[in-house]
């Protein structure tokens, strides 16, 4: 089967392959992160500061996609660096390929050969990978022209709640005492303030007034951590168009804990392929004696297994509040690669401030768990 490239590096084209990167996207069986809206909410979303450039490679046989590499460049302290497009909000990235299809993975190995003759970078870090990803069939692959990818020093973790056959009500008695008492309680804190409700947003409903309400709680949590998100920048246009894909999708399900008319915490999640996705959430501090976050978490939890959904993925990150109700995690990998004589150097600078760092962790390690 002989394998047509395609880069492509703009938005017109990339509005014209839509339908067959969607069938190819359908026949892979991937998530959200890799379809054809979810990319081009984020293309057309960018904030202005946001100097990343579009490289995306396709493989054709015939009028036939068979193979995506869903890219952009980037400068990063004057080296160039070929990642996945939309990092920054796709938890889980990948190539997108057909497993059904002969030779796809050639196909794919041949569009990962022309991505690195004719894209303009340095290096490649590729994160965010599943175990079960396609593109780990790519690593080690010396053919050619091919940049060779392998397993760079970083790694990431999610964390899922799997059901195991229990719906909600068999799920939250199966807690132990503690965490059912701080569920009952948190709930009468809030409802010292008024009425507490739990609401669910149906298909088509508007959701612009809770979204604006998210916004302003989030942005004041980051102010008061010294952290950023990206998501945020410029009236949170990136966030608000990844939203109304989800919504346009029919994948959304937005939750809100409600104390009369004042929303006290909120999640925006995904649902796909018969697992629930906590996209985006946020609480209100002044309420933050009752663990509204937390609060919220259990609600959609219990919703998630009440209609037959078998997992609830927190998503990429091990921040504590997650563990409360983890019971399985996903190791994700980060594949790495040169092209130039700029890169190898790079690499291997950022390769050694990488082991320093590591091991300066494995020396604090053992205090931790003393403390602990």
């Amino acid at each position: 089967m002989s394998t047509r490239f395609e880069l492509v590096t703009t938005p017109a084209r990339l509005a014209e392959i839509g339908p067959a990167w969607d069938g190819l996207w359908s026949r892979s069986g991937l998530g959200i992160f890799q379809s054809h809206g979810w990319v081009t909410a984020w293309w057309t979303s960018r904030a202005a500061s946001d100097r990343s450039t579009p490289c995306i490679g396709l493989g054709w046989n015939a009028d036939r996609l068979t193979a995506i590499i869903p890219c952009a460049t980037r400068r990063h302290r004057g080296v160039r660096v070929l990642e996945w497009i939309a990092k920054e909000c796709s938890d889980y990235c990948d190539v997108i390929a057909d497993p059904a299809a002969t030779g796809s993975r050639a196909a794919t190995a041949a569009v990962w050969a022309e991505l690195s003759r004719v894209a303009a970078f340095d290096i490649t870090y590729l994160s965010h990978v599943r175990p079960d990803a396609a593109i780990r069939l790519l690593t080690g692959e010396h053919s050619g022209r091919a940049v060779a990818l392998r397993p760079g020093p970083r790694a990431d973790k999610s964390l899922q709640v799997r059901a195991h056959g229990q719906n909600g009500h068999s799920w939250f008695r199966g807690l132990n005492k503690k965490a059912r008492n701080n569920h009952t309680r948190g709930k009468r804190i809030v409802g010292e303030s008024g009425t507490v409700n739990v609401r669910l947003y149906q298909p088509g409903e508007d959701i612009d007034a809770v979204l604006d309400r998210m916004i302003v709680l989030k942005r004041q949590w980051l102010a008061s951590t010294g952290q950023v998100n990206r998501l945020l920048d410029d009236d949170a246009r990136t966030l608000r168009c990844l939203v109304a894909e989800l919504a346009r999708q029919g994948v959304i399900q937005v939750f809100s804990l409600d104390c009369d008319d004042r929303m006290v915490a909120a999640s925006v999640n995904i649902l796909h392929g018969g697992r629930m996705q906590a996209f985006f959430a946020t609480y209100d501090p002044e309420f933050d004696r009752a663990s509204p976050g937390t609060l919220i978490m259990v609600e959609y939890l219990i919703w998630a297994f009440d209609h037959g959904f078998s997992e609830v993925d927190f998503l990429c990150g091990e921040e504590d509040y997650k563990y409360k109700f983890a019971n399985a995690q996903t190791d994700l990998a980060g594949y790495v690669g040169a092209r130039t004589l700029i890169g190898h150097l790079a690499l291997s600078i950022g390769e050694r401030l990488d082991r320093k760092r590591l091991a300066k962790e494995k020396i604090k390690a053992p205090a931790a768990v003393m403390e602990a």
